[in-house]
């Protein structure tokens, strides 16, 4: 029993996703994966689009009082100017074709600035309404790939759950020596006797002898069998436990994103399938990665 809880922050550990780490709601987010990244900058695009659709309505509103005030000065300008037309028309007849000219050119005037102005309002509003709707548009992006996180952490918690109760069954293995158990887990892995290999492999990640590894093929044990959940979590738990290149990583990733396609979460599969075509070009698994990209 103290051995289990020796080994459960190890375990534990496997509910942290490799490709997303880290709380986005948190002040200051640390350890996160590009995609992470990604989102947490896209939320900083919102507010930033936000502050500039602020920005942009106060500009709307002071231009539109511009132009309040700009027609009450020349509406105060042409009844100074009718005024002065009516003193004079008793006079000179040559007042009525002046008049007639004024009223032409204040016309051509207002027609000339209302087009201006209008042109521009309706510039501002367009900017506006891109805006909101990619505020929109990012919006729904991050609250979908939340929820494909949540669903994942909580299927993680399911497989160690069940770990843990695989764990209680080694003890009648402590006369093995853990290098002996691996060893003999492999023959029975190659050999196709899975449930006789999960058993050891369990073993030799309980005692800490190659735990990135033994995690590896638990992963590929469970994929075999079509437990897709479990797969992932003894995956993860390789990745976080030896973060570094493998022999046997272009693989994991590749099995990692086929089984979030086996479980329908198909925005963990692409992004899987990006990162092993970004980190192994050449591996053949990056080229059925891309194949299952182009479908």
């Amino acid at each position: 029993m103290k051995k289990l809880f020796f080994l459960l922050p190890i375990i534990l550990l496997a509910d942290v996703d490799p490709f997303k780490a880290g709380d986005l709601n948190s002040p200051n987010p640390y350890g996160l994966t590009p995609q992470e990244k990604a989102i947490l900058q896209n939320k900083k695009n919102i507010k930033k689009n936000s502050n500039l659709i602020n920005e942009l309505k106060k500009s709307l509103n002071d231009l539109k009082s511009k132009l309040t005030q700009k027609f009450i000065q020349y509406d105060q300008s042409i009844s100074d100017l009718s005024n002065e037309l009516s003193s004079f028309d008793t006079i000179l007849s040559e007042i009525d074709s002046t008049k007639l000219s004024i009223d032409k050119l204040k016309k051509q005037i207002q027609d000339i600035n209302l087009t201006d102005i209008k042109s521009r309002v309706e510039t501002l509003e367009n900017k506006i309404s891109v805006l909101e709707e990619q505020n929109k548009a990012l919006k729904k992006t991050i609250e979908e790939i939340t929820k494909i996180q949540n669903d994942n952490f909580q299927n993680l918690r399911n497989s160690i759950q069940e770990i843990l109760s695989q764990l209680k069954n080694l003890n009648k293995k402590e006369k093995i020596s853990p290098k002996t158990a691996f060893k003999k887990a492999k023959e029975y892995y190659f050999a196709g006797k899975l449930n006789k290999a999960k058993e050891l492999f369990a073993y030799s990640l309980q005692k800490k002898y190659l735990p990135a590894t033994s995690s590896y093929y638990l992963g590929e044990i469970a994929y075999k069998q079509g437990k897709y959940k479990e797969a992932l979590a003894f995956y993860k738990k390789s990745i976080t436990l030896y973060p570094k290149k493998t022999s046997f990583t272009d693989r994991l990733l590749y099995h990692t994103g086929m089984s979030f396609l086996k479980l329908n979460q198909k925005q963990n599969a692409k992004l899987t399938f990006k990162k092993l075509i970004n980190d192994f070009p050449k591996s053949k698994y990056a080229k059925l990665a891309k194949k299952e990209l182009e479908k």
